[in-house]
Order: C-alpha cells, then sequence, then structure tokens
C-alpha cells in the first residue's frame, strides 16, 4: 500500500512537471516594439533568454522591476523573472523562486493583466511543492523504518546474547551483515560477531573465527567508529593465536622426546 502511494504521488509530480514543460516548450516571446528605457531593458531579456543566457535575461527584468517596483511594467519583469526561473531549458530552474515571482506579482500588482496567469501558476507551483514535500516526508518514514528493521535485528542479538543463546545471536547479526554488506549496520554486526565468538561464557567460543570478524571490519569498514576497537582485537588475538601454536609446538616436541 506504501508503495503504491507513494508511486502515485511521484507519478502525479513527474505528470505536473511534464505539464509546465510543455507549456514552456510551447511559449513565445511577446515582441516589444516601443523604444523606452525600461522596455529596452525587457526586450534586451528576451534576446538573452533566447540566446540561453537565463541569467542575463534575469539580470534585464530585474533592473526593470528595481526602476518600477510598485508600477508598471514591474508586472511584466516579475512574470518574466517566473518563467525564466521554469523555463524547461534552464540548467538553474528554481521552482520554488518562480513561485516566489508569481505570488509577489500577483499580490503587488492585482490590476496587472497579467495577474490571471501568475494564480495559474502559483496553483500549478504550490500543487508540485505540496506533492514534493509529501514525497519527502514518505521518503524520511521509509529510511526510519528501513533503520528499525536493521536494528530490531540487532536488539534481538543482544537479548539472545544476554540469555546466552549465542548460535541465535550470531545468526541475528548474520542476517544484518547480509543486508548490509557494505555499510553500516554491517560493520557492527562483524564486530558483535568477533565478540561472541570470544565470549567467556560461549561454549564454542573461537579464537580464528573472531580473529576473522575483526579483520574484517578493519578491512572493509576503515571509516567505522568501531574499526579502532576492532584492530586492538585483532592485535590480541593475533597474540593469542601464536602463543597458542607456540604450545601445540612445545608439545608435539615433548611427545617426540618421550619417544
Amino acid at each position: 500500500m506504501g508503495r503504491e502511494q507513494s508511486g502515485t504521488r511521484k507519478f502525479l509530480y513527474f505528470c505536473v512537471t511534464g505539464l509546465i514543460t510543455t507549456l514552456l516548450a510551447a511559449c513565445a516571446p511577446v515582441e516589444i516594439k516601443t523604444t523606452e528605457p525600461e522596455n529596452a531593458h525587457l526586450q534586451r531579456g528576451q534576446q538573452l533568454l533566447v540566446q540561453g543566457d537565463f541569467e542575463g535575461a534575469v539580470r534585464e527584468n530585474q533592473e526593470v522591476l528595481t526602476l518600477f517596483p510598485q508600477n508598471p511594467p514591474g508586472d511584466e519583469a516579475l512574470f518574466n523573472m517566473g518563467m525564466i526561473s521554469i523555463h524547461y531549458a534552464n540548467p538553474k530552474k528554481d521552482f520554488g523562486q518562480a513561485l516566489h515571482y508569481f505570488s509577489r506579482l500577483k499580490k503587488e500588482f492585482p490590476e496587472s493583466p497579467r495577474t490571471e496567469e501568475a494564480k495559474t501558476w502559483v496553483s500549478i507551483l504550490e500543487t508540485m511543492e505540496k506533492a514534493r514535500q509529501k514525497g519527502v516526508e514518505i521518503e524520511k518514514k521509509m529510511k526510519e523504518l528501513s533503520a528499525g528493521q536493521k536494528n530490531v535485528h540487532l536488539r534481538r542479538g543482544q537479548r539472545l546474547l544476554a540469555q546466552a543463546d549465542f548460535e541465535g545471536a550470531l545468526q541475528e547479526n548474520q542476517e544484518v551483515l547480509t543486508r548490509f554488506p557494505q555499510k553500516t549496520p554491517g560493520d557492527v554486526a562483524l564486530f558483535n560477531m568477533g565478540l561472541i565468538h570470544v565470549h567467556y561464557a560461549n561454549p564454542k567460543r573461537d579464537i580464528v573465527q573472531a580473529l576473522h570478524y575483526f579483520s574484517r571490519l578493519v578491512k572493509e569498514f576503515p571509516e567505522s567508529p568501531r574499526m579502532e576497537e576492532a584492530r586492538i582485537w585483532v592485535g590480541i588475538l593475533e597474540t593469542m593465536e601464536k602463543t597458542r601454536q607456540i604450545d601445540i609446538e612445545i608439545e608435539e616436541k615433548k611427545r617426540e622426546l618421550r619417544r
């Protein structure tokens, strides 16, 4: 059900985005024939827009808005900047910025002939923003759910370890490592499995196996906060293993001498 809702919202978002692209692709710049200074800026802005110089086009329209913040053609400049901000070919298109310009036009120039168009764009962009916010919320919840699922196995492993169910604790941590072999919390799982194998109460403790897990952590998760502890364990266990091998060799020599 969650996937279906997420898919529906994404579909809505992309549909609206596609609608904007289609509308903008169909838009042609309005020809300005007057020679007033402000209109010269508007005309230059349109020329720069056609040439793909979106930043330059915004600057020309901003110049008009600075000269006429409360009177026409300030309304035209606001509308143009809104359209530039969502232009299909603009690599820095910004729907939030476009919404800002259209909203200003609607509020500051209620009598402008561009106001109705601005209202339409405000409605479209607000719908898109709501869809985007819902998508962000869903993504956040999915991450939280995923994190919860990771921690379920780790917590269960800790409970089983406290109950002296060493095999069960290993299985829970192995489940985490299987799901996250190259990222956290796979490093935590490796560390836990190393500790389980050297646990003083574990009847099947295995120094070699513990060394294997700690060594993997050091090699595969160099950025892990557990890495330094794992490295210390590697040093301890390697020393223990060497001592064990020496003891074995001594025992073999004693046997040979007895013969």
